[in-house]
């Protein structure tokens, strides 16, 4: 097999060992050597002085989610609730769409409206009174409906949903709002993918992430379609066996109950697939979000003082799911946004741990409401963290106006989880964020929104260095799905799995990362995209 030499760069190992690199020669799809002499039978890449770095890795984001949402309405960055309906015309103008074929949108987010207020059915109903509209807030925990949704769900003010809200306005009247398990009626209309058209969503949204400089993924998968859990492992398990995956897959497993995690463990192996797939963590939705009021708090939200959010699962019933999981040998990764549901999910893994006596790095997937005594407890408890350095540029608005001043200067605290020694990887949350991990670095280093601000950066006592930024999506990702051997750093045996960059980090003004382009992505040792 032909070697490779790569040279005439800027080659930053995440390696506290040998931190830069002259030169990195493979074979295959290994690192064989650093700072060789010569290497005459080797084909020689000249990085001509660009930046290479470990592979990407996103620890945890929705790719079945980015592919779907590709054929969408988008409404990421609508100012108003008239662009709104604007937006939802067009599409519906642009694509024909005909009376009663669902339609879909993702993305607004109501802090951002000029109006300051969630959109309603009756503002949905200008949009269109016979074509079922659903539009998905940006955290993707909150929807509204137009009128024609609410008629065709054929549902009432009486209906109640477990885990759930349908929101009502003062007179007991529906407003088109629903949330958390209540989406799951107004989901069940989206298309009943079969697996050619799952695997056409991850092609689709995978050749987008190389692009970005993702070599390797965590994703969030399996409730993501109504077409069930096996379908979408199906899908997964052929793109793997027709080398057709373009970049690698840990998949996060969401399953809502100790039987389903019994069912799914019966039909499917934990042990590696590929190298382009293995299987994850069990994937506990715990909460909501902050934007959509449903992340659960253990004070009522300072701007809705008889509201303290909900916790999806009772004490009993997460301790029930938990145990099942180490039971099987399960690592688990808790969706926490609210400090409730953080207490709750470290009581229960404080008493679960040591019973069982397992290594399995279990996880809190965002982590934002916090504070020290929490943040002491998970570094007691080994635990990690996926975190989202993308939400400080759009949560710095919200966060005082949702928990008021003195929890927000303890939240979103990931220097203090790197001085506590909890190992902290960076994802996106895709399609809630970008899934630019430039973007991402550059919003742990300097906490700011793409218009620079707040100046200074939003609790800067908070910002990361620029080397521990990028170990959130290269060496700390690693970890927390047990790669830390094989990819995360530039080493020797490591996988030959590398970002390229057009420009230096390390030599540009902090506020200029998020400029930097991608110039390639190397995984396994060949250029899939440059």
């Amino acid at each position: 097999m032909q070697k490779k030499l790569f040279y005439n760069g800027n080659i930053y190992t995440m390696s506290a060992e040998q931190p830069i690199a002259n030169n990195v020669l493979i074979e295959a799809n290994k690192i064989i050597a650093l700072n060789v002499e010569s290497a005459p039978e080797a084909e020689l890449i000249n990085l001509a002085g660009k930046t290479m770095l470990p592979g990407f890795n996103d620890s945890h984001l929705h790719v079945l989610n980015f592919g779907m949402n590709l054929n969408i309405i988008d409404l990421n960055g609508v100012s108003s609730i008239a662009e709104l309906i604007e937006l939802t015309k067009n599409y519906l103008a642009k694509n024909d769409v005909k009376a009663e074929q669902w339609v879909f949108g993702w993305g607004w987010n109501q802090e951002l409206f000029k109006e300051k207020r969630m959109p309603n059915r009756f503002d949905l109903d200008q949009a269109s009174k016979q074509i079922p509209i659903v539009l998905t807030r940006t955290c993707g925990h909150l929807a509204v409906v137009n009128s024609k949704a609410l008629n065709l769900l054929d549902i009432s003010a009486k209906t109640e949903v477990t885990g759930g809200k349908i929101g009502k306005d003062e007179s007991g009247s529906l407003t088109g709002i629903f949330a958390e398990n209540a989406l799951e009626l107004v989901y069940k209309w989206r298309d009943n993918l079969d697996v050619s058209g799952i695997k056409s969503h991850i092609l689709k949204a995978a050749k987008k992430l190389r692009k970005m400089g993702l070599t390797h993924v965590q994703t969030d998968d399996l409730a993501s379609t109504n077409a069930g859990y096996q379908k979408v492992m199906q899908a997964y398990y052929e793109l793997a066996d027709e080398n057709n995956l373009p970049i690698k897959f840990n998949l996060q497993l969401r399953l809502k109950t100790p039987a389903e995690i019994r069912e799914f463990l019966s039909k499917n192996s934990l042990s590696k697939y590929s190298d382009y797939l293995t299987l994850g963590p069990l994937k506990i939705l715990a909460d909501g979000s902050l934007g959509a009021g449903t992340a659960a708090l253990r004070k009522n939200y300072h701007d809705q003082p008889n509201n303290k959010g909900k916790l999806a699962y009772s004490y009993q019933e997460m301790y029930n799911l938990i145990e099942t999981a180490f039971k099987n040998n399960l690592q688990v990764a808790c969706h926490a946004i609210g400090d409730r549901t953080l207490e709750v999910y470290l009581a229960i893994l404080g008493q679960l741990q040591p019973k069982f006596n397992q290594q399995l790095r279990n996880r809190i997937v965002h982590c934002q409401i916090s504070d020290y005594k929490l943040l002491n407890k998970m570094a007691e408890l080994n635990i990690s963290a996926d975190i989202q350095p993308a939400f400080t540029a759009t949560d710095w608005q919200i966060v005082a106006k949702r928990v008021g001043k003195e929890r927000e200067i303890l939240s979103y605290a990931w220097k203090t989880m790197f001085d506590l020694g909890i190992n902290a990887a960076g994802g996106s949350d895709c399609p809630i964020e970008t899934p630019a991990p430039l973007w991402g670095i550059s919003c742990a280093v300097n906490r700011q929104d793409k218009n620079n601000k707040p100046e200074g950066g939003w609790l800067p006592w908070q910002k990361l260095t620029l080397t521990d930024a990028l170990k959130l999506y290269t060496k700390n990702a690693a970890y927390n799905c047990f790669k830390e051997n094989e990819i995360g750093q530039i080493k020797e045996d490591y996988l030959a799995d590398f970002t390229i960059l057009a420009g230096n980090p390390y030599k540009i003004s902090e506020t200029k990362i998020k400029d930097i382009e991608v110039a390639g992505t190397v995984v396994n040792g060949n250029l899939v995209w440059n």
